[in-house]
């Protein structure tokens, strides 16, 4: 997934809230709001997520945006 699809999939389902991007061109990251902490690799289609620092998972809501 690229940096550019990461960013849009996670507008799209958090539309509305305050996020942040970046990246280190090996790993993608969005903080959404204060608590939330959505990642993926650069050569995966998986989005994970943190939730106040707690691993929640993948989150294949978030990776059905296209």
């Amino acid at each position: 997934m690229t940096f550019d699809e990461f960013k849009r999939k996670v507008k799209k389902a958090y539309e509305g809230y305050d996020i942040s991007f970046s990246t280190n061109g090996v790993q993608h990251m969005a903080q959404v709001g204060n608590n939330l902490t959505l990642y993926t690799n650069a050569h995966s289609d998986a989005i994970y997520g943190m939730m106040n620092g707690n691993f929640i998972g993948r989150c294949p809501g978030v990776e059905k945006y296209e």
